[in-house]
């Protein structure tokens, strides 16, 4: 029996839950019953879609992100530290689940099926696409100058394409997950000389702040 569009299954849990009760996102991944991994992986993507994020936030998501995806490519039960996991959201971000990010699961829904997925449902193409959500994941929370653009948001538009079509199962349109991570690897090693000169004048500022 084909389970319901996660869409659907997020707006009734956030509906569904008490007006004074906070949500955290570690009652998302238990009230969906697993496919919550995958909807919490897209939902800390979101703030980094756009050509620049704000500074600061990509580390910690994108540690995140890749602690979801290791516990998955092991086969554990998918939990966030009780740290970030268990720590109520604020109170607005319900209305915006509700709002932009249904809508956006509906968006990426409508793309998504499942197709040819036989083999996705092997276990070594399941550890291999978790280990790649692992890598995108750390090229997301790696701290990225703002310029070039799109240093964050290319490793979320893949991390986003590779959750939805494991959660769905689709053999068919991961392969663009494929392509968009590809992309990704090949962006930031042309604009790698730059990163790398950002990351050792990081690194002299560091020192001279611990050794002054």
């Amino acid at each position: 029996m084909p389970h319901p569009p996660l869409s659907q299954s997020l707006a009734q849990i956030m509906e569904g839950h008490p007006a004074g009760e906070a949500v955290t996102l570690n009652d998302l991944l238990r009230s969906t019953e697993g496919r919550g991994l995958y909807l919490v992986i897209i939902l800390l993507c979101l703030p980094f879609i756009g050509p620049v994020s704000v500074p600061g936030m990509s580390p910690p998501f994108g540690a995140v992100i890749g602690l979801l995806a290791f516990r998955l490519a092991l086969g554990r039960t998918p939990r966030i530290p009780k740290r970030f996991g268990d720590r109520a959201l604020p109170k607005g971000l319900k209305k915006i689940i509700l709002g932009g990010g249904v809508r956006f699961l509906r968006f990426i829904e409508k793309g998504v099926r499942p197709r040819r997925t036989v083999w996705m449902t092997w276990r070594l193409a399941r550890m291999g696409n978790a280990l790649l959500l692992v890598f995108m994941a750390l090229l997301l929370a790696l701290p990225l100058p703002p310029i070039p653009p799109f240093t964050n948001a290319l490793p979320s538009y893949a991390i986003i394409l590779l959750a939805a079509s494991m959660m769905e199962e689709d053999g068919v349109m991961i392969w663009l997950g494929y392509a968009v991570a590809l992309g990704t690897v090949i962006y930031l090693a042309f604009w790698a000389e730059l990163i790398g000169s950002h990351f050792v004048s990081w690194y002299h500022s560091l020192v001279h702040y611990f050794t002054s």
